[in-house]
């Protein structure tokens, strides 16, 4: 039994294998103005070094404990911090993402001074490195909450007993959202009062809009990040609020809400998304077949992190999309690379003359030469090569081609039309043969 006597804060990081990751975010906790928390952290059945990351830190603090089994997401290791928790508020942070010094301060005064049962800090999102996109929320029209007005789990603060009347987190078989949200919907549904610190206090690196992150692993936006708050937090939250006023003025800044109705269970997204960032379920080698003749895969509306634009067809029927408006695009193909193989991929459209010359296609990672020449319907066949000694033994299979483009540009902007949306290239078909 802990004698020590309770914080003001419980905070948890739930985490699973990004040691770096997590070693940065504790120390946007540890870091904090409000020194009066403990912080628990919950591996959801880590198995790298994130507990040897944990006692590194030395803080009396911070207790580290790993589930038996694998949850999937936040929501298990979640509920076992709430059933440690002794602060009287609990706070969230994603093991990727940073606060600014002041967050846990900021919290305790909007506490303090409206008596809610949960508390929103101001939370700036991060599209795709290359992309130029950003979000804001945290911020409530007319200062009303409703479940529309999304915020993730590290703006979210509570009182620990509303937890305790809602029941705490649920999975995503029993979600009606998102799982990193169904837990503020039923708050807000058992009548709990929301009230925001109106101040801008988290930095979320959304490793769902950022295709494998869990396999890549890296930390570079949440070092650089930190680094700036260290050296000073106030003139980097400036920075930050005006990247967001230009993404703002470039059609850049994303508005992230919730939709209330939808026939989709939660679980169908929760897969999707572990997929595209590659903490499971990423590229099932045995799904993929070697390729003995030519195989040719149609361009399909599938999840793309705003990598790609949605599906459209030209007018002769052909179906394609517009890659954008991050500059790095990518299609995982079930193929496995046993032997050397010819990649051909339609081109619809360039957005800007030359683009294509510019751009260049990777495989798995590794950039492959590339060339083009018209094709007889108009547009363009882009072709590549890639051989099995190119390659890992281990990274044979998916095939995931990445096609990357200098920058991308709005229609309006190259006077061609009112198009706002910012595009590279439209890709149709891609093909697969034996060399």
């Amino acid at each position: 039994m802990n004698l020590a006597p309770a914080p003001t804060f419980s905070v948890i990081v739930a985490t699973y294998n990004w040691s770096a990751a997590l070693r940065l975010a504790l120390a946007s906790v540890l870091e904090q103005t409000e020194r009066d928390f403990e912080l628990l952290v919950i591996g959801d059945h880590c198995s790298d070094d994130s507990e040897a990351v944990v006692r590194s830190l030395g803080d009396s603090r911070l207790v580290w404990v790993n589930l038996e089994h694998n949850c999937g997401s936040q929501w298990g290791p979640n509920n076992t911090g709430l059933a440690m928790a002794r602060g009287r508020y609990i706070a969230y942070l994603g093991h990727d993402d940073l606060w600014a010094p002041g967050h846990l301060r900021a919290a305790r005064d909007t506490f303090e001074r409206t008596g809610a049962d949960v508390v929103a800090a101001a939370c700036l999102l991060y599209g795709p490195p290359s992309s130029g996109l950003r979000a804001v929320t945290g911020f409530f029209p007319n200062d009303r909450f409703t479940p529309r007005h999304f915020f993730p789990p590290s703006s979210l603060l509570h009182t620990r007993q509303i937890a305790r009347d809602v029941g705490g987190w649920v999975g995503p078989d029993e979600a009606r959202v998102a799982v990193d949200y169904e837990f503020i919907v039923r708050c807000h549904e058992a009548g709990a009062v929301f009230a925001m610190t109106g101040q801008l206090s988290v930095f979320k690196f959304n490793a769902a809009w950022r295709r494998n992150a869990y396999r890549r692993r890296d930390v570079g936006e949440q070092s650089a990040c930190l680094a700036a708050l260290r050296e000073d937090s106030q003139a980097h939250l400036r920075r930050e609020l005006t990247t967001a006023l230009r993404a703002a003025s470039e059609d850049r800044l994303l508005r992230v809400e919730t939709p209330m109705s939808t026939s989709d269970k939660a679980s169908a997204g929760a897969v999707l998304n572990q997929t595209f960032k590659g903490s499971h379920h990423w590229g099932d080698a045995s799904h993929c077949r070697p390729v003995d003749r030519p195989v040719r895969f149609p361009c399909v509306n599938e999840n793309a992190g705003y990598e790609w634009h949605s599906l459209e067809q030209d007018g002769n029927g052909s179906a394609f999309r517009w890659s954008g408006p991050a500059c790095h695009s990518a299609r995982v193909l079930p193929v496995r690379v046993d032997r050397p193989l010819k990649l051909t991929l339609q081109v619809i459209h360039e957005i800007q003359a030359g683009l294509l010359a510019a751009s260049r296609l990777s495989v798995n990672g590794r950039t492959v030469e590339a060339d083009h020449r018209p094709a007889e319907a108009g547009g363009f066949l882009w072709t590549a090569h890639i051989a099995p000694d190119q390659l890992p033994d281990g990274e044979r299979a998916p095939l995931l081609l990445t096609l990357s483009v200098p920058a991308t540009h709005r229609p309006i902007d190259l006077d061609m039309n009112n198009d706002r949306r910012w595009l590279g290239l439209a890709i149709g078909w891609i093909e697969v043969e034996p060399a």
